[in-house]
């Protein structure tokens, strides 16, 4: 609807004077809008002389339309969603788009009422109702196109990650690939399944802050990051993960090509496991590491036999746990003890009865190598 009577400040009708002055007034609100809007300081010189001049010019125009017919369109003028749209694509902060439109509205609604006079006060309160409505209809397509926009970009960042990632486990060669990788696998503990996703969800926002391009699989905690560099900073990575996971992270890494990730993937994953095996402790590894352990968990004859040493045990799970915990404490029977919640003494008649049963002492020192070694053959069945 339409109304005969123009709205008028000063002896002034307000939407002629914008359409007017719009050019003059987009220049200053330009200006304002580098000193107070700080996205807008690192945008390119020659954008800011004549993109964003001209559509402030265009949104003045469009809003002088509105005060003309005194109401506000259902699609605002002056290419709001297209400037969502590319503010999306450029990662422009929805903030930042929100805060200049506002800035330039407000700035325009003081300059329009600067020269009200008491007769005009029906005609101030009418327009600053249209401006009021006019910048809340700019902000819900600003924030619906822009969270579209991203909500796409990020799928189609998500499918390409997604193709990158699938291309180099399989060992396939596609465009877009790095040099090199950081292979990179990961433990972050257990917990319900919307902690775990939460968790995942922040421990990936630092692997892309420290690598951007990372390619991360979160359910199979492995990671791909394009970097290379010191062992020093992956250690540093990896803190911050457990800050960022808010517990501890174990981790396993690895250098490759791309031609060598699906081998240096099956070999961090399989020195993960190892780490947890002989209960190692949060923090980052690579194989050097654990080269005995390792080596002791391979599959082999030797390692089928070493691990059949043991087996009396299996009907006494008690006793197989006592004897892990004695060797990972030392062979300290009163560490063992603590760990397990146990009296000393208890400790002490369960390494007895597994001497008994294996015909293998690991109190003494004659036998501690073949039980260590059984038992790292047994882990790897």
């Amino acid at each position: 609807m339409t109304h005969d009577k123009e709205l008028t400040i000063g002896g002034v009708s307000v939407h002629r004077w914008l359409a007017h002055e719009r050019t003059r007034l987009a220049r200053v609100l330009v200006a304002r809008m580098l000193a107070d809007v700080a996205h807008y300081r690192d945008l390119p010189a020659g954008e800011v002389a004549h993109d964003i001049v001209t559509l402030v010019e265009e949104n003045l125009l469009a809003l002088s339309q509105a005060l003309r017919e005194r109401r506000v369109p259902a699609e605002p003028g002056g290419r709001v969603a297209e400037t969502a749209i590319r503010g999306a694509e450029q990662g422009m902060p929805p903030g930042a788009l929100i805060e200049a439109y506002h800035l330039a509205f407000a700035e325009t609604w003081r300059t329009l009422t600067s020269r009200a006079e008491p007769g005009d006060l029906a005609d101030v309160l009418a327009c600053t109702e249209l401006i009021l409505a006019y910048t809340r209809r700019v902000t819900e397509v600003v924030t619906s196109t822009y969270f579209d926009e991203r909500s796409r970009l990020s799928a189609e960042e998500r499918d390409e990650r997604h193709r990158l990632l699938s291309a180099l486990l399989n060992g396939e060669h596609v465009d877009g690939l790095a040099p090199a990788y950081t292979v990179l696998s990961l433990s972050a503990g257990e917990g319900g399944a919307v902690a775990t996703r939460r968790k995942l969800h922040r421990i990936e926002r630092e692997l892309e802050a420290f690598a951007p391009g990372t390619l991360f699989d979160r359910p199979a905690g492995a990671a791909l990051l394009p970097w290379s560099g010191p062992w020093e900073r992956l250690e540093l990575l990896v803190v911050r993960l457990a800050e960022a996971g808010r517990g501890p992270v174990t981790a396993a890494a690895a250098q490759a090509t791309p031609a060598e990730v699906p081998e240096q993937m099956r070999q961090t994953r399989e020195v993960l496991d190892v780490v947890g095996w002989f209960g190692r402790g949060p923090g980052l590894y690579r194989l050097t590491d654990v080269l005995l352990e390792y080596q002791l968990t391979r599959p082999t004859a030797a390692s089928r036999e070493l691990a059949a040493l043991l087996d009396p045990l299996d009907a006494h799970p008690e006793l197989l746990r006592t004897l892990e915990a004695h060797l990972r404490h030392g062979r300290s029977r009163r560490a063992t003890a603590e760990a397990l919640h146990l009296h000393p003494n208890t400790v002490d008649y369960r390494l007895r009865r597994v001497a008994a049963l294996t015909g293998l002492d690991p109190a003494g020192d004659a036998h501690v190598q073949r039980v260590g070694a059984a038992l790292a053959a047994r882990m790897s069945r």
